[in-house]
């Protein structure tokens, strides 16, 4: 059960101003998804450097939106190539547009407990790949930013690799435009990955 927020969110999100590009990357995805369904489930991890900001997006997004379309063998991770820390800003957007945000630590490198309904927790928090919390075989592997597909090329475990890049919005860290910027980022990824679970719905 998704909150119903969350719910007009997704219904909102607009998918037309997604580039060709960026639409053949996520097709791509989907087909990977569609070829593994007879598994018991199915395991993707997004991969960014830090594991702060854009692939902790996608890992909320994919798992709620999956969700939201039905496709209940969907089981979504994050992972980096270093750990630094979820970055506030992406718990504060979040937080605004209606998931319970709740740090469950007070580390250096703190667990979020993200509710996205009442029984729906997802924790979020900076690992590496090979995290013990991320699957070790048989897993898409999709990867969110240059740097990280640059130094990743061959992450143990995956069944396949995909690039689908991100803008950083931690350009922007410090600026007056920081929350509109993380705001942008957000509503992109989640915008894509609405594409990706339509498309694939499609193809079934």
């Amino acid at each position: 059960m998704i909150y119903n927020v969350l719910i007009k969110f997704i219904t909102n999100l607009k998918t037309e101003t997604i580039t060709s590009e960026q639409k053949f990357r996520l097709e791509l995805i989907a087909r990977a998804i569609k070829n593994n369904y007879l598994n018991p489930t199915i395991k993707i991890n997004f991969i960014c450097t830090h594991n702060s900001r854009r692939s902790q997006f996608c890992q909320i997004w994919n798992q709620v939106i999956s969700k939201y379309y039905g496709f209940d063998k969907i089981q979504s991770y994050s992972g980096g190539t270093e750990i630094t820390t979820v970055h506030e800003n992406v718990t504060k957007v979040l937080s605004e547009i209606g998931f319970y945000v709740n740090p469950t630590s007070k580390l250096i490198n703190p667990i979020h407990s993200i509710n996205f309904g009442p029984k729906s927790i997802i924790k979020l928090y900076s690992k590496l790949v090979n995290d013990k919390s991320n699957p070790i075989d048989n897993f898409i592997g999709v990867i969110n930013c240059s740097d990280a597909d640059q130094n990743c090329e061959n992450i143990i475990g995956t069944s396949k690799k995909y690039s689908l890049p991100f803008d950083d919005p931690g350009k922007y860290d410090g600026l007056s435009i920081q929350i509109e910027k993380y705001k942008y980022i957000n509503l992109e990824i989640a915008s894509s990955l609405k594409y990706l679970y339509q498309y694939l719905g499609f193809i079934f």
